[in-house]
């Protein structure tokens, strides 16, 4: 934590960033009116000002780092919004007891568009277990922040709901209290064992997806499952998305590294927010955390018999390392495991899009993704 993030000075720099943000919009509209000066040769205007803004706005967020604190009270969302209580002691096993000082917790989670319940007939729905991205600091499942990529996965999948948990974030300065690694782990087991014990929805009919963070969630359930489903009684899901996801937070402390990407001078994504991330997911026990399989997902490929999609931007930052990670698992014998690549799109369309520009990319992105299901659902019934 630096003293930006505190009061006075906090509330002094957010004037100070909102004033230069300003100062600069006119500069930014006389570089962006000439296709030359975006920063992909095939962007409109809208998308290259809507990327520099993002770009300024994550980084005064990790800069001040904003307030992660979330409420269990049921808000905008009304009966929408739910409460979890922790599953029963045994479900947390392994790497969810890495660090004594995390505990199962009561969560929150938001159901789109209707809340169901176990009184429901669930055989012929199809529910999308989705964790929200956010570099494990910001976010929340709620409409505000993720109902657009809500929508968009409602309209062009066949899926009927989507329950998207508010897993503790992490944050700084490093304490016993401050929700590092497995915190978010443990909220995602969480509302798995909700949707599969509690709700009972067959998991065949449960897709976990996730963007982003939520994307690295989505792979260490997976990864989770499969290595301890059978132990714990808690089957496989039908299959898993993955939009943008951060695959490798490890490779991402390597200022260098990410630097010399050829994505870093056109996606939004800035060092200060990435810092911001890892930094408060590893907590106490420093970066030597983020190489646990749990969250480093380059290099420690496993056996799944859950399909796997897993989308990308071809101008996003993390482009090489979802590569790699569909490469690695795609070699393991058994897996099926797909690629997706949006031509031209910066990181994480399906939750952003509609706010830089780029609403046609995550509607794509999404309605590949549904058709990819189709095709895995075919072939299962068959």
């Amino acid at each position: 934590m630096t003293i930006l993030s505190k009061q006075p000075f906090k509330g002094i720099y957010v004037l100070f960033a909102m004033g230069a943000t300003l100062a600069q919009m006119p500069i930014w509209v006389l570089k962006y009116i000439f296709q030359s000066g975006r920063q992909h040769p095939t962007w409109t205007f809208r998308q290259a000002f809507g990327e520099r803004f993002m770009l300024a706005f994550l980084h005064h967020s990790a800069v001040v780092q904003v307030d992660g604190k979330l409420t269990l009270n049921p808000g905008k969302e009304k009966d929408r919004f739910i409460t979890i209580d922790p599953a029963k002691a045994s479900y947390y096993i392994g790497p969810l007891t890495s660090n004594d000082d995390v505990k199962p917790a009561t969560i929150g989670a938001t159901w789109y568009p209707s809340p169901l319940s176990k009184k429901a007939d669930l055989s012929t729905e199809t529910i999308v277990l989705h964790m929200h991205g956010g570099a494990f600091v910001i976010g929340d499942g709620r409409a505000e922040a993720s109902g657009h990529a809500a929508k968009l996965l409602l309209k062009h999948t066949s899926a009927t709901h989507i329950l998207k948990p508010q897993y503790r974030l992490s944050t700084l300065p490093a304490s016993k209290t401050s929700n590092p690694f497995p915190a978010a782990l443990q909220d995602t087991v969480t509302a798995y064992v909700y949707l599969v014990h509690d709700l009972q929805v067959p998991p065949t009919n449960i897709i976990i997806s996730g963007d982003s963070a939520g994307g690295n969630l989505a792979i260490a359930l997976t990864r989770y499952l499969a290595e301890y489903g059978a132990q714990l009684k808690l089957p496989n899901p039908a299959a898993c998305w993955l939009f943008s996801p951060w695959i490798s937070p490890m490779l991402s402390t390597s200022e260098a590294t990410v630097v010399a990407r050829p994505q870093f001078h056109i996606d939004y994504l800035p060092l200060s927010f990435i810092n911001w991330g890892t930094a408060a997911y590893s907590g106490l026990k420093g970066y030597s955390v983020l190489s646990n399989p749990y969250i480093e997902a380059l290099g420690t490929s496993f056996e799944t018999r859950v399909p796997i999609w897993a989308n990308s931007g071809e101008a996003e930052l993390l482009y090489s390392d979802i590569k790699k990670f569909t490469d690695e698992m795609g070699a393991v014998e058994g897996n099926r495991v797909v690629l997706d690549i949006e031509e031209a799109a910066p990181h994480d369309v399906v939750l952003v899009g509609n706010i830089n520009g780029f609403e046609v990319a995550g509607e794509n992105t999404a309605r590949r993704a549904g058709d990819w299901w189709e095709g895995v659902r075919k072939g299962v019934s068959s």
